[in-house]
């Protein structure tokens, strides 16, 4: 009875841990543009307001967005993108997913001879999801992107 108890602690414990460690830390979109700022030039976007870019350029069906935020690059001489999007449910991420994979092979095909050095970025690029959170980010700096992000939902 004793050691059944123990047992008992210890998967009580360990659970807790794990549930602890696998939750999602709520960050608003604000908060990443904001972190992601300390490491991306944002001077080398245009931000995009119109939904339609959304639909146009992803195909993502709107309905399913709770909010967002994209930053484009000025120029078709970079690849450089930031998305930033909040889904009305986490369950429709791999939706999104599969529509950005699309969007970055599309992306690889048109500048794997043009700019090579843009499709290493498309290739380097930062995909998260944090619940009903997605972060998309081409850049030059996926790294350290990608360490900014592990700060921000630390």
């Amino acid at each position: 009875m004793k050691n059944m108890k123990k047992m008992i602690l210890i998967i009580s414990a360990v659970l807790m841990i794990f549930m602890i460690g696998c939750s999602s830390k709520d960050v608003s979109l604000t908060d990443i543009k904001d972190k992601l700022k300390n490491t991306v030039d944002f001077s080398t976007f245009s931000k995009e307001e119109e939904s339609s870019f959304l639909k146009d350029t992803f195909d993502f069906d709107m309905d399913k967005i709770e909010e967002y935020e994209v930053y484009v690059p000025q120029t078709n001489l970079n690849t450089n993108t930031i998305l930033l999007l909040n889904l009305k449910n986490a369950s429709d991420a791999s939706e999104f997913k599969e529509k950005i994979d699309a969007y970055k092979e599309n992306l690889l095909s048109i500048y794997e001879d043009y700019a090579p050095d843009q499709a290493e970025f498309v290739k380097d690029s930062v995909y998260e999801e944090h619940g009903k959170t997605i972060v998309f980010v081409i850049s030059d700096k996926s790294e350290e992107v990608k360490k900014a992000l592990a700060d921000l939902y630390k």
